[in-house]
């Protein structure tokens, strides 16, 4: 493949129509298991047209691979619009709402220096700093079920351990972290589910968008010099190359903003996936339990396996050709990472879990190139010590006889509903 070769042999839009009508990602077979659909694009059409999406869906690890290492061709800003397709009456509910600066929605140079200053709240010290309080956390939320015999992964760990993590190290004070939560689950409902709620919902979640911005906001302006402790901290006194700190109070609350929602979500599901996938199967669970070695091992397979984020938008900044495909400059793209993530040309028996997989390439799981995850360091070390606590005091661990394990349907992410499970208490 070749994204520069605008000379190869190329198919058009209406030439690939054919799998694009039996695409359907939020509806049917698909939503549980859509790599059947994607071993056939990766074959047949490996970059396809969606008229439905108004999108090309990249399918092949080496194309995918290509576009996240080209960010001058495949840009980044404007993939994800701030909230264009409201009512009036929720764009008034937003009246005073800044558009965040998201280092996913920037392109190099800007990206580059704002990165630079961000990275440095994720150095290897400050995350291996924070394994006893996650562990911590982690170990509580478990207690919170262990005598119940019964509980839902993902409402009672999966989904608390993440936000309570990030609420802490941002240093939001444990008073406000009822608040932060609720506004985090309506901006959540409103960026990535808006369409399916009344109005009058739409325009409770928008309130609740602008109460948390302003809260960042604030939060980030009290910091004082003294607060040394956490990630704020971090962002607060990152410096730029001559020594200066350069971030503003309003680019520090967009990354806390972005570490809350991003990490967040990203995390939740990615270890929903993991113990779904370990759980489903007693004997791999019973492996992890008895050999902690194979925790991290565990953690990587899991991310290749069911990529928590399945794809993100790129915008062609010029006409290229992708697999023999034409793509038109100002095409949106959305690059298939749980699809690259099983792709056989680089994953031999790429449909198997498997523990002692070794020798591959990375995953894509937490992307690539400038726009790798920031927070992946942290994200890991959430999933392997989840892990670790639940293999220590409930190595019992075992899927509700019966129980439906489906996954929420969205384009984005992929992640399970709910994961219930029992255990003799």
């Amino acid at each position: 493949m070749d994204a520069t070769d605008e000379s190869s042999p190329a198919c058009t839009a209406n030439e690939a129509l054919r799998l694009a009508a039996e695409f359907s990602p939020l509806t049917g077979e698909q939503v549980e298991d859509p790599y059947a659909f994607y071993a056939r694009a990766r074959a047949e059409e490996p970059v396809f047209f969606s008229p439905k999406f108004q999108m090309w869906f990249v399918t092949r690890y080496d194309d995918i691979d290509t576009i996240l290492s080209d960010p001058a061709t495949f840009s980044s800003k404007g993939t994800i619009p701030p909230y264009p397709e409201f009512s009036l009456a929720v764009r008034a509910a937003l009246d005073g709402y800044r558009p965040p600066q998201n280092l996913i929605n920037m392109d190099p140079p800007e990206h580059t220096s704002l990165r630079r200053l961000v990275q440095q709240a994720f150095s290897p010290r400050r995350v291996a700093g924070l394994a006893d309080m996650v562990r911590e956390i982690a170990a509580g939320l478990v207690a919170d079920f262990a005598d119940a015999g019964h509980a839902d992964l993902i409402s009672q760990l999966a989904y608390p351990l993440p936000l309570t993590v990030i609420f802490r190290v941002l240093g939001v004070p444990p008073q406000d972290i009822a608040a932060c939560q609720r506004w985090t689950a309506d901006l959540k409902a409103l960026q990535f589910g808006h369409s399916g709620l009344p109005e009058e919902r739409q325009v409770e979640c928008a309130g609740s968008v602008l109460a948390f911005q302003r809260y960042l906001e604030e939060l980030a302006a009290n910091w004082t010099p003294g607060d040394r402790e956490g990630i704020l901290g971090d962002l607060r006194e990152a410096k730029d190359e001559d020594g200066a700190s350069s971030l503003s109070i309003s680019q520090v609350a967009d990354q806390m903003n972005a570490l809350v929602i991003g990490g967040h979500e990203t995390l939740a599901s990615g270890l929903g996936n993991i113990l779904q996938l370990l759980l489903s199967a007693p004997e791999r669970w019973r492996r992890v339990c008895e050999d902690p070695g194979l925790i991290e091992a565990a953690v990587e397979e899991g991310l290749r396996y069911e990529a928590p984020v399945n794809g993100m938008i790129r915008i062609a900044t010029r006409a290229v050709t992708l697999s023999g495909v034409h793509v038109p400059a100002q095409a949106r793209l959305l690059l298939l990472f749980g699809s690259a993530n099983r792709d056989e040309t680089r994953f031999p028996q790429a449909d198997q879990f498997a523990l002692d997989r070794a020798g591959q390439p990375p995953h894509l799981a937490f992307g690539r190139g400038v726009h790798y995850c920031v927070g992946a360091p942290l994200g890991r070390l959430e999933a392997r010590i989840a892990l670790e606590v639940l293999g220590r005091q409930l190595p019992g661990l075992r899927l509700e006889p019966g129980a439906a394990v489906e996954h929420v349907p969205n384009l984005m992410f992929r992640g399970v509903a709910r994961l219930p499970v029992v255990w003799d208490a």
